[in-house]
């Protein structure tokens, strides 16, 4: 598969073990990945989502009766945290600022390091950002890292019956997702702006499991892996 442009995008669970503890083997495993990428001559942006610490402010901000807004200004800044600790360990590869303007993802991303952003306004989230890269970018392929394996038809957590899914099309993908409830930092799987944003712009994307960041090469590679959204 010859690609040049990867959008990674990765929640923020990936990144953390039980107890709000940051699970610092696989970041490093994450940011090895990333920058073997580079060096072989992929441009590389990352999207990073808030995960546990957005919702553990989310949940502070919910007990203080904070607005909606709030909350998603909350979860926003805890993404760039996130950010913020990715760009420091890739040292000089990396673009060194926080983008917090889709302007600045476009002025970051003509540098020609890796740019790491998080989220860029409050009521979107990290899988609308990434997808929006990627539809700017022109990206060939977006990679979605979560905690689960694959796409499933419905939520698996709810009915047991849940099939996970080998490939499935955009309209396919915006179905299943219209489903899931949606609200300040718990986006689930995906969001139904980036499905839309996937579907109007025809995205070859990825869903794999982060828990094993091979799963990037493997996807980059073309090799089975996750859930291929394409038609």
């Amino acid at each position: 598969m010859d690609m040049k442009k990867i959008v990674i995008k990765f929640g923020g669970s990936v990144l953390y073990k039980e107890n709000m503890i940051l699970n610092v083997e696989r970041i490093q495993e994450i940011v090895e990945t990333i920058t073997q990428l580079h060096e072989d001559g992929y441009k590389v942006a990352v999207v990073v989502g808030g995960g546990k610490l957005a919702r553990v402010i989310i949940q502070a901000s919910d007990v203080l009766g904070h607005a909606a807004t709030f909350k998603d200004i909350l979860a926003v800044e805890s993404t760039r945290i996130h950010a913020l600790l990715i760009i420091a360990s890739l040292h000089n590869k990396a673009y060194l600022l926080v983008p917090r303007s889709f302007e600045e993802v476009g002025k970051a991303l003509s540098s020609g390091k890796i740019v790491v952003t998080g989220g860029l306004q409050p009521g979107q989230s990290t899988s609308a950002v990434a997808a929006l890269v990627a539809e700017y970018w022109d990206a060939d392929l977006l990679i979605n890292l979560t905690n689960v394996d694959k796409v499933f038809d419905k939520d698996p957590n709810k009915y047991p019956d849940a099939k996970e899914l080998d490939k499935v099309t955009p309209e396919e993908l915006l179905e299943i997702i219209s489903k899931q409830e949606e609200e300040p930092g718990k986006y689930a799987l995906f969001d139904r702006v980036g499905c839309e944003i996937i579907k109007r712009s025809r995205l070859k994307v990825v869903f794999a499991n982060g828990q094993d960041p091979s799963n990037i090469f493997k996807a980059i590679k073309g090799e089975t892996v996750g859930t291929l959204v394409s038609d």
